[in-house]
């Protein structure tokens, strides 16, 4: 094979190559697109400022700020000790995020304690994200923001909670939280290794163990 030859072919594999890189770049452009626009059934609850949830974690708080748009949850009425507990309740906030100090597709905090019946306010700052349960107390009740801009959770179990964003949860984009005490601490680790053995990143595979530990006694 003369040098004209080999130079022939190599440029005709480098075209294919780009040829082939260029179709995954569409193709991933429009599962991208499919995450970030949510199905029309989410649309058109969206419209109503409203969202049908059968099992948010404790309860939804229902003190809507008329300054946010903010999502008013649909729930199971269930007993909760929130009901009879006397005081003042925060409400916390946690950020859906692209890009932070902390690195790409993050909560803000990841880590997040807070006590008995205080709430946290989850915003959709960038589009595209959810919250949802992964492991949870006994007793509590799963959650999922499904890609609303803001939406209150009340959370009136004692525990830790691990939750993720189900369309980057193989890039570590997950959170925890802790609510008044670690009770279910080995659950938790059980579940954070499950967790980890999807994350496809290697410079993020250890982002929740290490949140865990950094965070948690």
């Amino acid at each position: 094979m003369t040098d004209q030859q080999f130079f022939r072919i190599f440029a005709i594999v480098s075209l294919i190559i780009v040829f082939i890189a260029i179709i995954i770049g569409i193709l991933s452009n429009i599962f991208a697109s499919y995450s970030v626009h949510p199905s029309e059934n989410y649309k058109s609850l969206n419209q109503e400022n409203e969202i049908t949830r059968t099992a948010p974690s404790g309860r939804v708080n229902l003190a809507s700020n008329p300054s946010i748009e903010q999502a008013v949850a649909v729930v199971e009425e269930r007993e909760s000790i929130c009901d009879s507990m006397e005081g003042e309740f925060t409400t916390h906030e946690v950020k859906m995020l692209n890009e932070s100090s902390s690195g790409a597709m993050v909560f803000e905090p990841s880590f997040i304690k807070i006590n008995t019946c205080d709430s946290i306010n989850f915003e959709m700052v960038d589009a595209g994200h959810n919250a949802e349960t992964v492991a949870a107390p006994n007793g509590s009740v799963p959650f999922n923001t499904m890609y609303e801009k803001t939406t209150v959770i009340q959370f009136d179990t004692n525990g830790l909670y691990l939750y993720q964003c189900a369309p980057h949860a193989m890039m570590a984009m997950a959170g925890i939280i802790e609510v008044a005490d670690s009770n279910n601490l080995d659950q938790i680790k059980t579940e954070i290794e499950n967790f980890e053995t999807n994350v496809m990143i290697p410079e993020v595979k250890s982002r929740i163990s290490d949140l865990l530990n950094n965070n948690v006694n």
